[in-house]
Formats: C-alpha cells, sequence, structure tokens
C-alpha cells in the first residue's frame, strides 16, 4: 500500500503543502474552516503525520519523560494517568522510566541517557542533587520535580508535615497506645535516592504527639518496605502488640490496605478495636468509617504537567514553586 503523504492531503484539498503541514502542526494562523478541511481530508485519506519528521523539522519530540522510583503502587498508577490526560491536551505523550535498581540510577547518569532524549523531564519523589552526581546530566532539559522542593527546579509540593500533624490530632482526640508503620527502603532499593515524603508525615505525627505530652515509644514505630509480604509482617507484629483498642497511623495507601486485611482477617472492628488512620485510601476507607489524610494526587500530576508545557515554551521563566494540603476526611463512625 503507498504511503500517504502530505503532499497527497494538500492535492486532495487543494491547498499548498506548507498550509497542510501548518496546520498538522497546530499553527496559529491557520483558519478554523481551513483546519477543518484539512482535517477531514486526512481523515478520508487517511494520513498518519511523521512524528520523526515533524521532531527534525521543528525541534521537539512531543514527548516528555517521567522518571520516578517505581511504578507499580497506586499513587504512581494515579500519577501516571494525571500526566498522561494532561498531555493528551498538548499532543504530547509520556516515556515512564522506574528507576527500580542501582544499576539503571548507574545508566541515567549519561546525559545520552534516553530518559533525556525528550522536550521535557519530571522528576517524581526524587530528589535530582541527590539522584544526580552532577546536575549538569539535565541542564538545558525543561524539569520539573515532584514532591520535592528544588532551588534549581520547578516543583510541586505536597506538606507532608501537615499529613503527619492532622493524623496525629485526629488519634489524640481519642487517647489510646498508639503505632505507627513506617516506609523503609528495601535492600534492593536502598541506594536509589528517594523524596523523604515518608521522614516527613512521620516527623509530623511523632512531633505532634511529644508536643501533646505524649511521646511515642520507639517499639510503637515499626518498619516495612513496599514488599506485600513484609507489609502483612508490619500489620501482623502491630495488631500481635494490643493489650485492647489502639490507635494506627499508616503512612501510605498500601500500609492502610494491609492494616484494614488484616483487621479483618483477625476478626477485629476498625473504628473500635482499631483506630486507623491512613493514607489516600479513597472511598473504601470512608464506607468502612475510617479517616484518611488525602493528597491531591491527580491535581499535583497536572500541576506539574502544565508547568512542564509551560517551560518548555519559554525556559526563562523564573523557578517556580507550588505546595498544595493535604486534608483529612473523616469516615461514618
Amino acid at each position: 500500500m503507498t504511503k500517504i503523504t502530505i503532499k497527497d492531503v494538500a492535492r486532495h484539498a487543494g491547498l499548498h503543502p506548507s498550509t497542510v503541514s501548518r496546520a498538522i502542526n497546530n499553527h496559529p494562523e491557520i483558519k478554523p474552516e481551513t483546519r477543518a478541511r484539512i482535517l477531514q481530508t486526512i481523515e478520508e485519506l487517511g494520513f498518519i503525520p511523521d512524528r520523526a519528521a515533524r521532531s527534525f523539522r521543528t525541534g521537539k519530540t512531543q514527548s516528555v519523560s517521567v522518571i520516578l522510583p517505581s511504578s507499580g503502587n497506586d499513587f504512581y498508577i494515579r500519577l501516571i494517568n494525571s500526566i498522561d490526560e494532561t498531555l493528551e491536551e498538548h499532543d504530547y505523550d509520556a516515556g515512564v522510566y522506574p528507576l527500580l535498581s542501582e544499576r539503571r540510577l548507574t545508566r541515567y547518569q549519561n546525559p545520552s541517557a534516553l530518559p533525556y532524549q525528550t522536550d521535557g523531564l519530571i522528576l517524581a519523589s526524587l530528589d535530582p542533587e541527590q539522584l544526580y552526581d552532577n546536575l549538569l546530566t539535565i541542564q538545558g532539559l525543561p524539569t520539573v520535580v515532584l514532591e520535592v522542593h528544588s532551588r534549581h527546579f520547578d516543583s510541586v509540593t505536597l506538606n507532608n508535615a501537615l499529613a503527619g500533624k492532622l493524623a496525629a490530632r485526629h488519634l489524640l482526640e481519642r487517647p489510646t497506645e498508639t503505632f505507627v508503620i513506617r516506609y523503609a527502603a528495601s535492600p534492593e532499593q536502598a541506594g536509589v535516592p528517594n523524596s523523604g515524603v515518608f521522614e516527613e508525615r512521620l516527623q509530623g505525627f511523632l512531633d505532634t504527639f511529644r508536643e501533646a505530652g505524649a511521646p511515642l515509644p520507639a517499639e510503637n514505630v515499626l518498619s516495612s518496605n513496599f514488599d506485600e509480604d513484609q507489609i502483612h509482617q508490619a500489620a501482623q507484629a502491630v495488631l500481635g502488640q494490643r493489650k485492647g483498642a489502639i490507635n494506627v497511623f499508616a503512612v501510605c495507601d498500601d500500609f492502610t490496605r494491609v492494616i484494614i486485611e488484616e483487621t479483618q482477617v483477625g476478626g477485629l472492628t476498625l473504628g473500635e478495636d482499631v483506630r486507623l488512620v491512613g493514607y489516600d485510601h479513597g472511598l473504601r476507607a470512608h464506607h468502612l468509617g475510617l479517616a484518611s489524610v488525602f493528597q491531591a494526587v491527580e491535581d499535583m500530576g497536572r500541576m506539574a504537567t502544565e508547568m512542564l508545557m509551560e517551560r518548555i515554551a519559554n525556559p526563562t521563566l523564573p523557578v517556580r514553586h507550588l505546595q498544595l494540603d493535604p486534608v483529612l476526611k473523616v469516615g461514618l463512625t
């Protein structure tokens, strides 16, 4: 089958090829009726624009890279979906690059690595000053950092210390023995930089308890990575120490989900035997009568992407920072 070209589209539409090219590239001077005529012709002929050729002409790849620690949990799935939806409005695509290991971390120190062959970069939950041996790796590449405040790059962050404080204040309303399941990196991820958000949440929680005159014993703070078995072991250890009703703060969604599961398996009642403040656990938390700290993940993804589009269009903009506040939502009990 013969490949349809811009010249074919132009001939069928009765226009000059340069007019068709400008319409495909969203040139503002193309009249709406001309654009509609070209789009109709493109649909009739089945023309597919050559992205590589357009990239050569415009110097743009129409793509951005997203580097993040991992991609499997609910937070990153929601974040990537939000980024993708926003990029679609700009006719852009995203390449997603989870670090996963020190091997990838080493490879991505090279400015010629695949993630940097795009128009822009989003670093999610990664501090660029920890991630790179030298920031020259991404020099000149429009970059936005998510969940980490950076003096060098645009950033969108959440007030994680406030998240911990909100959880603590809620549990202090009904004081009893309190436990926290915090995040600790697995051995495989020990060398991969992280954003520090979990530590900020934990510190905000512990500070609030200390200020209230009820400091939490070190043995009441248990650790887990994102391995499913590890999370279940931590949840079982918490529930195994209860002598009566307990309070529990889970610093992320995965921990919240597993504590709910283990509580139900143990025949305990959420909200009575186990008073849980979770993180980002959505409607299920509400209907189970739980309190949950909500962060606007979709808003964060959208704001970061729009900020990156602006940076790509105007690289000389001053560095900008946005911080969002979390909200504590209390369920039915």
